[in-house]
Parts: C-alpha cells; sequence; structure tokens
C-alpha cells in the first residue's frame, strides 16, 4: 500500500457578473499520518479574493448520480452542483501499483453556492483526484489546468511538460487536441476553434508554501519542492471562437503551476 494517498475535490461556480467561489476539500495519508484540509475561496469581479481555510473535518460532500452537495455549519456555508453535463474520467499517470486518477464528474453544472446571506449563481465545474503518488515525484517540471463553461459549451484542458508529457483536452465532453495551450489562449487542433484568455484576474498567486499549502508550512510533511512549487490562478472572461459559429462567451478559470 502506497505511504501516500489524497483525494481532493475541486468544485466551481461563476455567477453571470463575475462573482467566483471555488471549493477545495481533501482527504491525505502521508506516512501514516491523517490529514484534512479544506478552503473556500471568494472572489468578486474587481476585487481580490478572499479566502476561508481549515485542517478539521467540519463540512460534508455527497455525490449522487445528479447532483453534489456541500455543507459547512462552521462556516454557515453550503454548495449545490447539478444538472451535470456528461462527465470524463482517466488515468493521468501510472508508476508501477500507483496512480492518478482524474474524475470530471461534471464538466458544466448549474450551481450554487451560499455563505452567510451571499448567495452566487452561475454555471460551475466539479471534479475529483485521487492520487497515490507524492506529487515531487510527478515527472512534471510545468503544468496548466483549465475549464470553460457557459449554457451551451464545457472545455476542459490539462497539460503537463517534463521528463513526460501530457495533454488531456475535452470540448463538450469529446477528445480533442490542442495545437497549442498558453496563459492566454488555448488553440484547438484542426481549425476546431480557439479559446481566448486575455481578460484575466488574480485569484491567487505564489509559493504553495504561502498559497494553498500555507497551513501546512511548518509541518514538515511537504518537501521544499512542494512548498516551492509556484502558483498562478486566474478568473477570466473568456470567448471561444469558432469560424461560421457565433463567438461563445463565458468564464474561465485556470492556472500555471511551475516546480521549482
Amino acid at each position: 500500500m502506497s505511504s501516500f494517498n489524497l483525494t481532493k475535490w475541486y468544485a466551481d461556480c461563476v455567477s453571470e457578473d463575475g462573482h467566483a467561489a471555488i471549493l477545495y476539500h481533501a482527504s491525505l495519508c502521508i506516512a501514516g499520518v491523517p490529514l484534512h484540509y479544506e478552503s473556500l475561496l471568494t472572489k468578486s469581479h474587481g476585487s481580490p479574493a478572499q479566502v476561508r481555510s481549515s485542517v478539521r473535518l467540519q463540512s460534508r460532500i455527497s455525490l449522487q448520480e445528479s447532483y453534489l452537495g456541500w455543507k459547512s455549519g462552521a462556516w454557515e456555508a453550503s454548495g449545490m452542483w447539478k444538472d451535470f453535463s456528461s462527465g470524463v474520467r482517466e488515468t493521468l499517470y501510472t508508476e508501477a501499483n500507483n496512480s492518478l486518477e482524474w474524475n470530471c464528474f461534471a464538466p458544466r453544472a448549474s450551481a450554487s453556492v451560499r455563505i452567510g446571506q451571499q448567495c452566487i449563481e452561475g454555471w460551475g465545474y466539479a471534479e475529483c483526484i485521487r492520487l497515490s503518488i507524492p506529487p515531487w515525484r510527478l515527472p512534471i517540471r510545468t503544468l496548466r489546468w483549465g475549464r470553460f463553461v457557459n449554457a451551451q459549451d464545457s472545455f476542459t484542458w490539462i497539460e503537463w511538460s517534463g521528463p513526460s508529457q501530457k495533454q488531456v483536452v475535452y470540448l463538450n465532453g469529446v477528445a480533442s487536441v490542442a495545437a497549442s495551450i498558453t496563459d492566454d489562449c488555448v488553440a484547438l487542433g484542426h481549425g476546431q476553434g480557439e479559446l481566448h484568455l486575455d481578460q484575466k484576474e488574480v485569484i491567487r498567486e505564489g509559493h504553495l508554501g504561502a498559497t494553498a499549502l500555507t497551513l501546512f508550512a511548518k509541518t514538515g510533511l511537504f518537501p521544499d519542492s512542494v512548498l516551492n512549487m509556484h502558483e498562478q490562478k486566474w478568473l477570466t472572461s473568456a470567448v471561444f471562437k469558432r469560424s461560421g459559429r457565433p463567438d461563445s462567451v463565458g468564464w474561465a478559470i485556470h492556472e500555471v503551476v511551475e516546480w521549482p
């Protein structure tokens, strides 16, 4: 059995006017030590992100065939993702008996997140990662991930470079190929279209030890090679352009993570 096991849920929701909520809910066992982490990040268009984080198990997730529910009494918050579009699932990497499993069960969902009296409603996305390989052993130097969602389209991309090269692209539930993936544009092959990402707002930027993993930075559980990974995450008003079709406008959340 692996000495490292991570299950990480990710779900987001962005309203039509650019108010976003991002949920992380993770369970980790490392060297026999069980850990829990959850974070709720909110961002209003034009304003800095606000983050609540905890290493206590204070919320619950329920995944059913047609919806994902989440509730935190401590934060007086809850979320619902429903009316899923076609999900996709892949094993992204294997090493001996260990693997990185990606389950994107909601490439597009009707979503709502309530925090106290505030309610964010719009289109959302949800996935679950199961990882039994320590991330510092993955053959990656640069990772790009993103999702674009609106009433018509769902577009998800993953690309990593380094000792191993990997690209995963899905458009409306169908596997595709990107000619290029950058922080500003994802261009599909064979002239299928281009997603323009040039109206970015920073959600989070910095080394993981000072951002996503700040609560674990001084525990000694993660090596410097993880704490010093650099992340940039954006909320972007994006446009998907296809020849002979009207522009598809919506919100994208995307990121680049660079290993030290």
